[in-house]
């Protein structure tokens, strides 16, 4: 089973922090330690300076596109980013080669950084003459234990666990296994109305983690507040994410439509749920995959929660704008970004297969380094119009808009919303992407805590909504 590679779209800003050559697989399995290695010491000679504040000396070895990219300055506010989000730096652990995509000149080092809040990975990427080529924030492969609520919020969905029963799922789609979890409220006759919990991008599993970006359980969240209030609901782990099988690097849009088919397929003849009563309720790409897999599906309706109001490339600039400005851009390098890409979503769309090829301009094209691996992905998603898919959708539709959303920026909701037949927008000035409330500036909550709780009025609103649904004639007789 191939390694799971899919970007985290909707986590450019913390996710792609830094500039350059390509990232790695999102669980990567380093080889050796290289610690006395060449470029293994010059990685933690970057390091170093970048933990005394020596910002010009942490430049020393870029190449031509990294100084021109990643200036002093920049480094220090995004080194300052890091520990705003992750608490204060502590420590490294030992340097490893790490394997990049292929095709790539590249040969990498992956540096574990060990932070109060969070163990993220700093993957150094050098060409064939030993230059810097690349500077990324990566995922390292963490310990069980480490993905596991703590605190308060694990005490929560204790308690919430005495409401409900869990039982483990498997469902063949596409030549693969999708691997997840149905729960069932334990009170109540049923067959009961099933939400179908679709992810967001990236290495997301089915309680809504990845390694080194989120760990607040917001989908096991989600399903205990349901299922607490009557419903049952199923989420899984997308192909290539263990337990589920299957090759995470080769999907598109497609892919992932036939796996909701069969997920709803599946549903639809448990004896615990009600065939008539399901429910398509995605997040983020999520969001994406419910308008495209909906048409045709006997369904009851559809939740599209931080869902994107227009296409993917749009999605895409704005983030990489709104990163721009976050870190102080001048209008000139905004503007380069803005060419850089345009350049790679041109390539994207008339690029083959899985990855996309740096030859040429590309290879200084941090966006195209960046975005190369989901290149077979965004190819298929980029140029999709959310507001026409909407118009095929013939049963009701709840959206949601978070106010301090930076990732699917406000205003798609309600973009999305005018399209939609027979839609409610529920806006929430203070939500989040991950749908936390964040009460200070937008930035300042990008990446939710490890014990961060879901927005409760989200859940109420959600919760109002579905009951609603369920009482109008149609779902009532």
């Amino acid at each position: 089973m191939k390694r799971h590679r899919a970007l985290m779209i909707g986590l450019s800003v913390a996710w792609g922090l830094m500039l350059g050559a390509p990232t790695l697989a999102a669980q990567p399995a380093p080889a050796n330690a290289i610690a006395a290695a060449p470029d293994a010491r010059a990685a933690l000679a970057t390091l170093d300076a970048l933990a005394a504040g020596r910002w010009a000396a942490a430049t020393h070895g870029f190449d031509a596109a990294m100084r021109q990219g990643l200036s002093p300055e920049k480094l220090r506010q995004l080194w300052q980013l890091l520990q705003q989000q992750n608490g204060a730096y502590q420590s490294h652990g030992a340097a490893v080669a790490a394997p990049a995509p292929a095709p790539t000149p590249y040969h990498s080092v992956l540096v574990p950084l060990r932070f109060s809040r969070a163990t993220l990975g700093l993957l150094f990427s050098y060409d064939a003459r030993g230059a810097l080529a690349g500077l990324h924030i990566v995922p390292v492969a963490p310990s069980a234990a480490a993905l596991r609520p703590a605190g308060a919020l694990a005490a929560r969905l204790a308690r919430q666990a005495a409401c409900l029963r869990a039982q483990p799922v498997a469902v063949d789609s596409t030549g693969a296994v999708l691997h997840g979890t149905l729960t069932l409220p334990r009170s109540g006759a049923g067959p009961f109305a099933a939400v179908l919990l679709l992810p967001g991008s990236g290495p997301v599993d089915e309680n809504g983690n990845a390694p080194g970006a989120l760990g607040n359980s917001i989908y096991q969240q989600l399903a205990y507040d349901l299922t607490c209030q009557g419903y049952a609901v199923l989420r899984y782990n997308k192909l290539g994410l263990a337990p589920s099988t299957g090759n995470g690097n080769d999907v598109t849009l497609a892919t992932y439509v036939r796996n909701t088919r069969d997920l709803v397929t599946w549903l639809a003849r448990q004896s615990a749920t009600d065939p008539h009563e399901i429910i398509l309720m995605g997040h983020s790409e999520g969001g994406l995959i419910a308008l495209a897999a909906a048409p045709g599906l006997k369904i009851a309706g559809v939740v599209s929660l931080e869902g994107p109001g227009e296409p993917m490339a749009r999605i895409i600039e704005s983030q990489a704008i709104t990163e721009a400005e976050l870190r102080g851009a001048s209008r000139a390098q905004i503007v380069r970004e803005r060419v850089q890409i345009d350049a790679t979503l041109a390539a994207i769309r008339h690029g083959h297969g899985v990855s996309l090829s740096l030859g040429g301009a590309l290879a200084h094209n941090p966006f195209a380094r960046l975005f190369a691996p989901a290149a077979g992905l965004l190819r298929s998603e980029i140029d999709v119009d959310p507001t026409q898919l909407v118009r095929a959708i013939h049963v009701p539709m709840l959206i949601t808009q978070g106010g301090k959303d930076v990732q699917v920026l406000p205003g798609n909701g309600q973009r999305l919303a005018r399209a939609a037949p027979q839609a409610t927008l529920a806006r929430f000035p203070d939500m989040t992407h991950d749908l936390i409330h964040c009460a200070g500036r937008a930035i300042a909550c990008v990446m939710p805590q490890p014990g961060d709780v879901l927005d409760a009025h989200l859940v109420a609103r959600v919760v109002r909504w579905l009951d609603a649904l369920r009482a109008t004639p149609q779902h009532a007789a």
